[in-house]
């Protein structure tokens, strides 16, 4: 009979897709004019947030 391991999550990687993905989407919504230059920095904020958020949410989830 085997045991089964449980695999921890990948807190790095889930963060660092996270700020990846959100970066993609923020040029491409700037590159087709849905955002200004002059909300980026509320953006950047928001994607960090929410990149530590997730990052604590799989942490957690063990």
């Amino acid at each position: 009979m085997s045991q089964q391991r449980k695999t921890r999550p990948d807190v790095p990687g889930v963060v660092a897709g996270t700020v990846l993905t959100g970066a993609a989407t923020i040029w491409m919504l700037t590159d087709n004019g849905v955002l200004q230059t002059d909300d980026l920095g509320v953006t950047s904020a928001l994607l960090l947030v929410a990149a530590g958020l997730l990052g604590l949410a799989a942490s957690r989830r063990t």
